[in-house]
């Protein structure tokens, strides 16, 4: 059963790399925003563009064909894994791929259900909800926490500011694929991969519809305005998207970048990440 949703803005924009590794899908039923990433060693096996293209756009069709159904997030979202594992070693060679080669996703997910929204979390995307006039903002910081070693291994670079993008990501390399070793592991971060597992590790919870509600979802290219550059505060960012709408957040965002092209005020993994976005108001 669906709930009645007052208005939707969404938006879902390819940030400096060759293909948008993100995607956000809205329904009567549910809402999503998947923010993909393509494994460390740069093969594609299953998609000539970028695996992780594959991989969201595989998911985001599967959520838009399962949403609807009388089971839970986890449920549905137990199934989906078996179907794309299923198809996606259908077309590569099982005892050839390393941790480092598959594709994976964060995720923030929500599911009407009866007067109940239900929500799930894996990765850094995002879900701030405004209920009445308290604030809440879900979101698992693990995976913030080990980029920021990354960040601060950047900084700490003594040539910085005369290394080019790819200079200071080559500096780190070693650091960044230590962490993606640690995907879907105790002592590492919980993703959306292709381990059913990760899905009891995911922020889950429920949400009874008793009145008005805002709620914003978003991948890390988005929110990263608030935790990681801190141009709005983060308790805030709600609330500006409501009053100013996410289009005109998005447009600082991308103005700080080009201002910071050369990733000297803020290391970064990519210039200009995929930037994506969902803002529902809800009755």
């Amino acid at each position: 059963m669906s709930i009645n949703i007052s208005s939707c803005d969404t938006l879902c924009y390819k940030g400096s790399a060759k293909y948008n590794e993100d995607i956000v899908g809205v329904t009567p039923w549910g809402a999503w925003v998947l923010d993909g990433a393509t494994g460390l060693n740069n093969k594609n096996l299953v998609c000539k563009e970028s695996d992780a293209k594959w991989y969201v756009n595989w998911w985001n069709k599967y959520l838009y064909e399962n949403i609807n159904k009388e089971k839970t997030i986890k449920e549905i979202m137990i199934e989906g894994i078996s179907s794309i594992k299923s198809e996606y070693y259908s077309k590569v060679e099982k005892t050839k791929i390393e941790k480092l080669d598959t594709p994976s996703s964060s995720i923030s997910i929500i599911k009407y259900r009866d007067n109940i929204i239900e929500y799930l979390l894996l990765g850094d995307c995002s879900l701030h909800m405004k209920i009445g006039e308290n604030t809440h903002i879900i979101k698992d910081r693990t995976l913030c926490r080990l980029d920021k070693i990354v960040y601060d291994e950047m900084e700490n670079l003594d040539n910085l500011s005369n290394l080019s993008f790819e200079e200071i990501k080559t500096s780190v390399m070693q650091t960044i694929i230590n962490n993606r070793l640690k995907k879907n592991t105790e002592n590492g971060y919980w993703i959306l991969e292709f381990e059913e597992k990760a899905i009891e590790k995911a922020i889950y919870g429920e949400i009874k519809v008793n009145q008005h509600i805002d709620i914003l979802m978003a991948s890390d290219g988005f929110s990263c305005i608030s935790d990681r550059y801190n141009l709005i505060n983060e308790n805030d960012l709600l609330d500006r998207a409501i009053n100013d709408g996410i289009g005109v957040i998005y447009s600082k965002l991308r103005s700080m970048e080009e201002d910071d092209f050369k990733t000297i005020k803020f290391p970064r993994f990519k210039v200009k990440d995929d930037s994506s976005c969902i803002y529902l108001n809800v009755d």
